[in-house]
This record gives C-alpha cells, sequence and structure tokens, in this order.
C-alpha cells in the first residue's frame, strides 16, 4: 500500500510540476522572473519521472 501511495503522490507531483512548467513558459513574455519557474518545474518533473520509472524497473524484478 505504501508504495502504491507513493507512486500516486509521484503521478501527482509531475502533473503539478508539469502546469507550472506549461504555464510560466505561456506567460514569460510578460514576466522574465516566470523563466526560473519554468526550470523549476521541468526539473521537477523529470526528478518525479525518474522515480516512477524506478519503482516500475523494480516492480519487474
Amino acid at each position: 500500500m505504501n508504495r502504491k501511495m507513493n507512486t500516486i503522490q509521484s503521478i501527482i507531483g509531475a502533473i503539478i510540476c508539469f502546469i507550472l512548467f506549461a504555464v510560466s513558459m505561456v506567460y514569460v513574455e510578460k514576466n522574465a522572473f516566470l523563466t526560473l519557474f519554468g526550470i523549476a518545474g521541468l526539473s521537477g518533473m523529470s526528478y518525479f519521472v525518474f522515480h516512477i520509472v524506478t519503482r516500475a524497473l523494480e516492480n519487474q524484478k
């Protein structure tokens, strides 16, 4: 159950980070500071996807 909850939290985290990335890239022309949020969103998304894939590979073994 704990592993399933961690996977769900990682999926939700990846979705939130992607939304942060997408919104910041849409409005970056109005405020250049949003570039930092875009970088953070993209980095966060890659972090969560890495953990999801790592757990999936562990479950295959």
